[in-house]
């Protein structure tokens, strides 16, 4: 179809439909993605990034935990409890840092600072007498999580160890 500007020049319209608006969107929907993409830290480098993304691994290889899902800094998932009922948990992450380690085994330290819950009640940490009480399940610590803890970046291996 021609038309007539107001500047009494000819131009040419185009209608493409709905399915070419859908295709405008699909792509603008890839770039965006492509562009997050770079912005990310790489996950093979000590940052904030890979510390999340391994802290996150951590909780998944347990062979109990099912259907985990991560929406930004909340962590969801299902496991087993003692009754052997699938119970849900979430961990909400508060806090990522990584800082240089003085010690022998690495150079590079990370530190995960959360709150866990489990069928909607908070775990409870107290500092007693005899250091930290907590109702934190020994799956959880076993591997070597806890409402604070630090994981070692392995240089070698572009890894962080629990």
């Amino acid at each position: 179809m021609n038309t007539t500007s107001e500047t009494g020049r000819s131009a040419r319209v185009v209608y493409r439909g709905p399915g070419a608006a859908r295709s405008l969107l699909v792509g603008l929907g890839a770039l965006a993605a492509v562009v997050g993409l770079a912005c990310a830290e790489p996950l093979d480098e000590p940052n904030e990034d890979s510390l999340k993304a391994s802290f996150v691994a951590q909780i998944e290889a347990d062979e109990y935990v099912r259907d985990l899902n991560v929406y930004g800094n909340e962590i969801h998932f299902a496991r087993r409890d003692g009754s052997g009922e699938h119970v849900e948990w979430e961990v909400r992450i508060d806090s990522l840092s990584v800082e240089p380690w003085a010690g022998d085994e690495a150079d590079v330290a990370g530190r995960v600072v959360s709150g866990w819950s489990v069928a909607g009640r908070p775990v409870s940490v107290e500092v007693g007498p005899n250091g930290l009480v907590t109702d934190m399940p020994i799956w959880v610590l076993d591997a070597g999580l806890a409402p604070e803890c630090w994981a070692l970046w392995d240089e070698e291996a572009k890894t962080w160890g629990w």
